[in-house]
C-alpha cells in the first residue's frame, strides 16, 4: 500500500478500477482470486488489488482514509497505471455483482468452465448475499 491514495466513489471511476482489476486477473488468475474470495482473502497482480479487511495489517489500516470493516473490500489501482494509488470501497454485494458479471463474461470467452460457476457460489455463500 501507498501513503497517498485517492478515493474513488463516482460509479464510472469505480467501473474502471474494476474493469482494470479484471483485465489483470480475467484468464489464469480467475480461478485463484476466485478461491481466495471464497475465504474471504484478497488477491492482486501487479499494480490491482483486493483486500479484505483481514488482510490488512494494523499499520496497513492506519494509512487507508478510512477504515476497512468486515462488510466491504477495498480495490486498489496503483502506479504506474496511475501517478496517485486509486482505492474505491465496495461492499460485499456491489463486489460480488462485479465478480458475477465478470465471471460470466469469461465462462462465455472460454465456453464451459463449470468450475468458475462453482466457485462463485461458494464466493456468495461466503458473503452472506
Amino acid at each position: 500500500m501507498s501513503e497517498g491514495y485517492q478515493i474513488v466513489g463516482n460509479k464510472t471511476d469505480i467501473d474502471r478500477i474494476v474493469s482494470t482489476y479484471f483485465n489483470f486477473i480475467n484468464g489464469n488468475y480467475l480461478k485463484t482470486a476466485l478461491e481466495c474470495f471464497a475465504n474471504k482473502k484478497g488477491y492482486g497482480q501487479e499494480i490491482v488489488f483486493v483486500s479484505f479487511k483481514n488482510d490488512l495489517d494494523d499499520y496497513d489500516m492506519a494509512q487507508l482514509p478510512k477504515p476497512l470493516d468486515d462488510k466491504h473490500v477495498l480495490v486498489e489501482l496503483g502506479y504506474p497505471a496511475v501517478e496517485v494509488d486509486q482505492i474505491a470501497y465496495l461492499d460485499f454485494k456491489n463486489f460480488y455483482s462485479y465478480l458475477e458479471e465478470n465471471v460470466k463474461t469469461e465462462i462465455e470467452k472460454n465456453s464451459g468452465e463449470g468450475e468458475l460457476i462453482e466457485l462463485l457460489k461458494q464466493v456468495k455463500s461466503s458473503l452472506d448475499i
